[in-house]
């Protein structure tokens, strides 16, 4: 019976699938045939990979070790707490500054500016007037100063945003090709050369 492999669960099937492989391979397949035992070593080899596996699996330790290491990373991360409604506060806020206030301090404005334009023909009410326009000019360089504030708080927060999911697809780019490193490793340098080894034993014994 097989030992079971002294690997997480989902590195077994990495094993299984790169094990398949490596009894494929042209050398391997070659000592076999050198050994007489094309038809039936490959079972015998699988079985043989597999009871010694620790001993394949440390020739490519240091990539494994680095493989383990960016999964627990990763996993770490995935298990933080996303502060998404504080976010999403925070951009509900610039977007009342840089959107909201601008279009009623515009209304104000146009309507101040109206008012006061038009009571300035009037003597009577030119003081008013006066006053109509000047805070009419107000509301409007309010309306230019919130749109440009909460513009930029806008642009500010959607960067913000994006920071995090760039550095996670960074993170797991790094994690796929640290574990296909590893699978290489464990292919060329642990799983071929033994199977390869135990095909030529086989011829000698």
């Amino acid at each position: 019976m097989d030992r079971p492999l002294r690997l997480p669960q989902q590195d077994r099937a990495d094993f299984e699938t790169e094990l398949g492989r490596a009894l494929a391979a042209p050398q391997v397949r070659a000592a076999l045939r050198d050994a007489g035992e094309e038809a039936r070593g490959v079972e015998r080899l699988r079985r043989t990979a597999r009871e010694n596996a620790e001993y394949v699996l440390a020739a490519a330790a240091p990539e494994y070790e680095r493989y383990a290491t960016l999964r627990a990373d990763a996993d770490s991360a995935a298990r933080l707490p996303v502060d998404a409604p504080a976010r999403e506060r925070v951009s509900g806020w610039w977007g009342v500054l840089g959107v909201i206030l601008p279009i009623v301090a515009a209304a104000a404005a146009a309507v101040l500016l109206v008012l006061g334009y038009v009571l300035g023909l009037s003597e009577d009410m030119e003081v008013l007037g006066r006053a109509l326009v000047t805070a009419g000019w107000v509301a409007a360089g309010v309306a230019a100063v919130c749109l440009l504030v909460g513009g930029l708080g806008l642009l500010g927060a959607a960067a913000r945003g994006k920071g995090p999911a760039a550095e996670e697809a960074s993170g797991l780019g790094e994690l796929v090709q640290a574990r296909d490193a590893w699978r290489s490793a464990l292919a060329e340098r642990g799983l071929v050369p033994f199977l390869v080894a135990q095909a030529n034993a086989g011829r000698h014994a």
